[in-house]
């Protein structure tokens, strides 16, 4: 009779540890990126820039950048690039594809700033754009764009601070 108690206490302890561990099985080890709707709205539009420039479709282009947009780049802060030979730059570029990686967005009403890698082009790329609403829309209005490997301009990493939760 103990026996059997102790069979059934058992058998009950396996299927309630069992129900609490079902939830956990089969979930992914690894993080998981969350994106948020800002960087979902911002690679979609940096997307339709590249897709566009590499189809040499100068009427979407010219639909997507404000009137007075401009390239910056670091080696050259002081000579921006004008907006048609940027179109025509894009155009011409014989860079397939663009990969946005680790991108971060500030909105600030009408105006968000947008910084990401693109990790495709040799060396890879860091770029602030600004982009300015246009009634429903975004126009990007600047471009600054610089060698992402560091090695140009000198800047050290700050330590690596370790995460404590």
């Amino acid at each position: 009779m103990i026996r059997r108690g102790v069979q059934r206490a058992t058998a009950a302890f396996a299927v309630v540890a069992l129900a609490l561990a079902a939830p956990a099985i089969g979930q992914p080890t690894g993080r998981i990126p969350t994106v948020t709707r800002l960087v979902k709205i911002f690679s979609e539009l940096e997307t339709r820039i590249v897709d566009s420039a590499h189809a040499g479709d100068a009427s979407a282009l010219d639909a997507m950048l404000d009137a007075a947009f401009e390239l910056r780049v670091a080696d050259a802060p002081g000579t921006p690039i004008p907006r048609d030979d940027w179109m025509r730059q894009a155009r011409a570029s014989t860079e397939t594809h663009s990969r946005v990686a680790q991108m971060a967005v500030h909105d600030f009403g009408n105006v968000a700033t947008v910084s990401f890698k693109d990790a495709a082009t040799k060396p890879p790329r860091f770029i602030v754009d600004v982009w300015k609403r246009d009634g429903d829309a975004w126009k990007l209005a600047v471009r600054y764009q610089s060698d992402a490997t560091g090695t140009k301009t000198g800047a050290r990493r700050a330590p690596r601070i370790e995460k404590k939760y």
